[in-house]
């Protein structure tokens, strides 16, 4: 018989890699599905509504999961060990008629999308984010930054496409009076060219860099920077990289990551001095969801713990979900 489980909102049923054998129906509640799309890389959100069956393939296929499971509220979750879920199928034909259409839908697409991975003709070049956020410090006469930000890049690229005009960055920084790459002054030229780590073990120039690129609304390549500083543990930045890497999520439309993310920190460091961003854009996140009135909840929470700059957006963000 099928074991039924109860989640609470904010629980996930399992990860993408994890390795689970079983199948799931969900019979109360609302959950949501996030994976990758091999053809562009960014993630995707499915949501599974009550009756509907989620994780059968990589339980009948034995391998691992191919999407992460987040409760969204709370749900009562049947679970099926795989002959269990077998012997059920085949006494109900429509059932196994819906999962082929699904299948054969599912199948046709990845098709799709192999065929144009294979075709494709489009290169991408990851030094243009450094090489343009440099360009926009300089551009705008932050000496400082766009010196930081050439530097990271000689320091990855040191025969990038764009080595050149970093370079003349860099020259013309000098120029001005302003130090590039330490007290030496030195131009980038003799510069060690090992990255230590995602950012050089430098969380203020990945966070520097992070903020660069979300200004030009680079949100993927903003969250890698924000997300480098996560990864490399706690630092004086950690609340901002945090709050960051929300926004950049929540901006590309990752509701559900956006949720776990802030949700993780909440959990980490509930008395942050960025407690109140943080709720806010848990709050923007289950606006996207269509849950308003968690929306509301954590809007009415982050008023209480937001500065005087922030509290105006966050009433106005009440006003606007009918609070």
């Amino acid at each position: 018989m099928p074991k039924a489980i109860q989640f609470k909102p904010n629980s996930v049923i399992y990860f993408a890699g994890d390795i689970d054998e079983r199948v799931f129906l969900l019979q109360k509640g609302r959950i949501a599905l996030t994976s990758t799309d091999i053809e562009t890389g960014k993630q995707i959100t499915e949501y599974i509504r009550e009756g509907e069956f989620f994780g059968v393939k990589s339980a009948l296929g034995h391998f691992p999961r191919e999407e992460s499971v987040m409760v969204l509220t709370d749900a009562i979750v049947l679970a099926f060990g795989t002959q269990e879920f077998e012997a059920f199928v085949q006494s109900n034909t429509r059932i196994i008629m819906k999962m082929l259409k699904v299948f054969s839908n599912q199948l046709r697409h990845i098709h799709r999308q192999t065929e144009s991975l294979l075709h494709s003709e489009e290169q991408t070049n990851p030094d243009d984010g450094l090489f343009s956020v440099a360009s926009c410090f300089y551009a705008t006469q932050n000496y400082q930054a766009a010196a930081q930000v050439a530097r990271r890049y000689l320091q990855l690229y040191p025969n990038g496409k764009h080595t050149q005009e970093i370079k003349n960055i860099a020259q013309t920084t000098l120029a001005s009076g302003h130090s590039f790459g330490g007290p030496s002054g030195d131009s980038g030229q003799d510069m060690p060219r090992k990255s230590e780590g995602p950012v050089g073990n430098d969380p203020n120039l990945a966070l520097t860099l992070a903020e660069g690129l979300a200004g030009q609304e680079k949100w993927d390549e903003a969250y890698k920077q924000y997300h480098s500083i996560i990864e490399a543990g706690d630092s004086p930045v950690l609340g901002k990289a945090y709050t960051g890497a929300g926004r950049c999520l929540y901006e590309q439309g990752e509701y559900v990551r956006c949720a776990q993310l802030l949700t993780s920190y909440i959990n980490k460091e509930p008395k942050s001095l960025q407690m109140g961003e943080v709720l806010m854009y848990m709050g923007k996140a289950y606006e996207g969801m269509e849950q308003k009135d968690k929306a509301k909840a954590f809007y009415s929470k982050a008023l209480t713990m937001a500065g005087p700059q922030l509290a105006p957006k966050i009433k106005q963000l009440i006003a606007e979900c009918g609070g």
